[in-house]
Parts: structure tokens; C-alpha cells; sequence
């Protein structure tokens, strides 16, 4: 007999990936109400012959299902009638087959796709939830299923959760969206901006200078050495010497420069404040470092 599969661990996992995928429909926790006192009233044997029940009769209805605690389950992307089933199965085959009454509380989260981003915070957000929803479900009735979804009305104590838990994913969202800018303009070997990063920045400061009537220097600079040293040492050497042409560029530079990769080998310094001389002086000092510093130049 297949069982969930364990640990909150898998979970998570799985629940990132349909966020990446864009393909989250829903997520449902389940708890076996009372098992504590089962176990008490029938025994450890029976309660074992429980759990291995209601093993089976997840693991048949929900494709991706986990045993996520003693007496607690997950399922993701089964719809409400699906979660349902599992409930009504288990209470039906605990009564034929053992001779016991064994009900199930759930919780769960069912929202649209499109209002997630892939993210840890996403992740633990969406668990949270289904996890509050268990939780207004067994101090209630219990034997049923509370949902959270995005389709209303949001009244009383699932609508507060549902409220909340829209304005966490909206902060997420705009935080990530803000980090994904950031990632855009910055070259991820060297951390200097890219030339993405170069066209915003240049663009603006091309305007700033207009208003100012203060010059503005810019300095291009091309290594005739990238492709030799990748020749003869490889890439990883390459990137190195990169690496350490970005760490001469941010030494020399004035902090009020800003510093740029352009492509493979090709970087630019945006001068604030610049002139002729000061721009053709900095030129050589970098020119200077280089060839004292690496193997290149």
C-alpha cells in the first residue's frame, strides 16, 4: 500500500513549484478529530489501523497528498468536492471496515494563481492559512471543511483571514516585484549595474546634468585580455578577472560615480560633476591599476 508522502518539507517544495509554474489551485490540511482520545478509549492498535486508513484513502483521492504531522494531512490542487470525498471515504470505511466512528476537519486555500508570486514568504503565507482555517473549523463543528478563497463574501472570521491574507500576499508581491527591478539592472557576477542598469541611470543623469548645466564625464573601457586569459586558464579565471577589474573600478572611482558593466569585458564609469581632465585623469589611474593589479589589461 502507497502512503503520503511524508514531512512538511516535501510540502513546501511542491507548493514553490506550482507557484513557478503558475499552476497552484488549492491547498487543504486535514486533522483525524478526537485521535488523542481514540487512542485512549480504543487503544494504540486501533488508532494505528486509523491512520493506516486514512493513509490509503488520501493517497487514492489526492495525487499530491502528505503526511505532514501524527493524525495530519495536505493535499494540494484537489478542488472543495475532492476534499470532501476524502472526508466522506474515511468516515464511511471507518465504519465498515473497523467498526469505529472517525470523522476528519479540514482546512484550506483556494485562490488564483495570478495572485501569488514565487516566493518562501508566498509559501509560508498560503500554509498559515489553510492552517487558520483548520484551526476555525475544529473549534467549531469540526467534521467539515473551512475554505479560504479569493471569491467572497469575506464576512465573519474566514473573511478576516481571507482579508489579511490578501494584504500579506500584496506586500509580498510588491516587495518581490521591487527585488525582480533590481535583479534586472545588476549584473550578477560582478554586483556593478548592467547595461540595462546603465540606460535608467545614464538617462536620468543626462537630464539632472541639463538642468544643473553641470558636465557630465563618461569613460568606456574594453580589456584587450578577457579572451586570452579564458584561452589559456579558462572561464573561471575569466571571471575572476572580472571580478577583480570591478573591485579596481569601485577602489578608484569617486563613491559619486557610478560604475557600470557593459558587456563580457566592457565596462563604463558615469562621472558626476565631470570634466575633460578629470575624466582623461581617472582614465589612466584605472589604466594604472589594472596592469599593476592583474594579469591583464
Amino acid at each position: 500500500m502507497t502512503t503520503p508522502q511524508l514531512g512538511i518539507t516535501q510540502l513546501n517544495a511542491d507548493l514553490a513549484e506550482s507557484l513557478r509554474e503558475g499552476g497552484f489551485e488549492s491547498l487543504v490540511l486535514f486533522d483525524v478529530d478526537h485521535f488523542h482520545q481514540i487512542n485512549t478509549d480504543l487503544g494504540a492498535k486501533m488508532g494505528d489501523s486509523i491512520l493506516a486508513l486514512v493513509d490509503e484513502i488520501v493517497t487514492s483521492l489526492a495525487p499530491k497528498s502528505y503526511r505532514i504531522g501524527g493524525d495530519s494531512y495536505a493535499a494540494l490542487g484537489i478542488p472543495s468536492e475532492g476534499a470532501n470525498d476524502i472526508r466522506a471515504a474515511v468516515k464511511q470505511a471507518a465504519q465498515q471496515r473497523l467498526e469505529a466512528r472517525v470523522s476528519l476537519s479540514g482546512g484550506g486555500v483556494r485562490i488564483r494563481s495570478d495572485l501569488l508570486v514565487v516566493s518562501e514568504e508566498a509559501v509560508r503565507l498560503l500554509y498559515a492559512a489553510a492552517s487558520q482555517m483548520l484551526v476555525l473549523t475544529k473549534q467549531g463543528a469540526r467534521d467539515e471543511i473551512n475554505w479560504l478563497t479569493d471569491e467572497g463574501p469575506f464576512e465573519g472570521e474566514s473573511g478576516t483571514a481571507a482579508l489579511q491574507l490578501f494584504r500579506d500576499l500584496a506586500r509580498v508581491n510588491a516587495s518581490r516585484a521591487r527585488q525582480m527591478e533590481v535583479e534586472s539592472t545588476v549584473d550578477p557576477l560582478t554586483g556593478l549595474f548592467n547595461r540595462r542598469g546603465f540606460d535608467d541611470i545614464f538617462a536620468r543623469m543626462v537630464e539632472s546634468s541639463q538642468r544643473s548645466e553641470r558636465p557630465l564625464g563618461l569613460l568606456y573601457m574594453d580589456s584587450d585580455s578577457l579572451k586570452s586569459i579564458n584561452d589559456r586558464s579558462g572561464h573561471e579565471a575569466g571571471d575572476r578577472f572580472i571580478v577583480d577589474l570591478a573591485s579596481i573600478l569601485r577602489n578608484v572611482a569617486r563613491r559619486s560615480d557610478f560604475i557600470f558593466r557593459w558587456g563580457a569585458d566592457e565596462f563604463a564609469v558615469v562621472l558626476d560633476s565631470g570634466n575633460a581632465a578629470r575624466a582623461a585623469t581617472l582614465a589612466e589611474r584605472l589604466r594604472k591599476a589594472v596592469a599593476e593589479r592583474t594579469e591583464g589589461t
